[in-house]
């Protein structure tokens, strides 16, 4: 006998779960899939690595009610410093400017993984299916069926007016439903870890580009920095493999001495640096959020604040057709949702590739260039601006929350 949701997601992640709390008080019935039982140290969006929420993104979370549970191991970003080793120019944005208490903060996944469970288990109206994984799915006109595996492999049949794929980078949903991605592997691995800096950070976070890729330190806690450095793979395992004083060595020498000296390194862990864009967010009855639909390079710390608008701005559409009792899986809703974030998803992505791409570079004379870049930044600050509040995601018109915002076009 096939189980009837309004909406079934696959992937309990950092997206996935998210969207499904964002969802609750709706009046659908929700169900999420996740292949780690809830809770589970093994999730591996709720490991050891950190991510930046921008000031948009905790207002999202304030809007669901979960920023109380985060607080105490944020950190707030008040500054920013972003410079080109070797290279003259500075770019510098302070929260103040903004008339905001941070830019943005930094919280670990682990953190953002428990509260996010501890909310789930609370839901009334979201089933919560782990573990089990993606199997397969037909399409009808009336909606999704779909079949999962448990840890004893049985199979279960779960149907669903609209399935949204919310199961990473290597999404199983998305390859079953015939969404082709743009792939481009940059060759780079992120090294993550954390050390603790000789002088006060004071809040501050620093993004460093080097030839071989960018270098960020963020505030983790008041005494600490994460670090996230990309570069290429083979140099990647190589720094990984380095006894402790051998790395701070090669860290102190690539990121300079602004914070005096660096030590006491934590575990370093290791992981594969692309972008995929897929070709489209929406087919028949069927949604991608999250890296299922786009993942995007650490540079910015931008892949999870924009997929949290996504996430926010699907809600918000889900529930207006709910209240006009109209079909989730509506192509029109569904349309309208991927038209809201087209612009959104293209510029962050663009942005943030071309970041990526413009400071590896090693052409003769463009180190100059980009410095030049940098120093026009601080020069014309409407651009400046520009570019602060959109990456604080303050440049969406409205709320974005779950609940509330302009009404759906339909």
């Amino acid at each position: 006998m096939n189980e009837h949701f309004d909406v079934l997601i696959i992937g309990g992640g950092l997206a996935g779960a998210s969207f499904a709390c964002s969802l609750s008080g709706s009046g659908l019935s929700v169900a999420m899939v996740e292949a780690v039982p809830f809770g589970a140290a093994g999730q591996p969006s709720y490991d050891e690595r950190t991510t930046a929420l921008a000031w948009g993104t905790r207002r999202l979370f304030e809007d669901l009610g979960l920023w109380r549970g985060l607080t105490a191991e944020a950190a707030p970003i008040r500054r920013l410093h972003v410079s080109q080793r070797g290279r003259f120019g500075v770019t510098r944005v302070d929260c103040a400017d903004y008339g905001v208490e941070a830019l943005g903060y930094v919280v670990p996944n682990r953190v953002l993984g428990r509260v996010l469970s501890e909310r789930l288990t609370e839901l009334d109206d979201v089933t919560m299916i782990a573990p089990a994984r993606f199997d397969a799915l037909e399409r009808d006109a009336e909606g999704v069926t779909v079949t999962v595996r448990g840890g004893d492999d049985a199979p279960r049949t779960l149907r669903a007016r609209l399935l949204v794929g919310a199961d990473g980078a290597r999404s199983a949903v998305r390859d079953a439903l015939g969404v082709e991605a743009e792939v481009r592997d940059y060759g780079q691995r992120a090294v993550v870890t954390t050390v603790t800096p000789g002088y006060d950070h004071t809040d501050t976070a620093y993004e460093r580009f080097l030839p071989d890729g960018p270098l960020a330190l963020l505030p983790r806690t008041p005494e600490t920095c994460a670090v996230v450095w990309a570069l290429p793979e083979a140099e990647a395992t190589r720094v990984t493999e380095l006894t402790d004083d051998d790395f701070l060595a090669e860290l102190q020498a690539a990121f300079g001495h602004r914070l005096g000296e660096l030590r006491a390194p934590g575990e370093r862990l290791t992981y594969p640096l692309k972008r995929l864009v897929a070709a489209t967010t929406v087919t028949a009855r069927a949604a991608l959020v999250g890296s299922a639909g786009h993942h995007l390079h650490p540079a910015a710390a931008q892949g999870f604040n924009l997929a949290m608008r996504d996430v926010a701005v699907l809600a918000r559409e889900l529930r207006h057709a709910a209240a006009a009792g109209i079909d989730p899986g509506d192509a029109d809703v569904l349309t309208v949702w991927r038209e809201a974030r087209a612009a959104d998803q293209r510029r962050v992505s663009d942005f943030t590739d071309r970041i990526v791409r413009l400071f590896s570079n090693r052409v003769p004379g463009l180190g100059a260039a980009r410095s030049l870049g940098l120093v026009g930044l601080e020069l014309l600050p409407a651009v400046k601006d520009d570019m602060a509040r959109r990456s604080m995601g303050l440049a969406a018109a409205g709320t974005l929350s779950a609940g509330q915002g302009a009404g759906s076009s339909k």
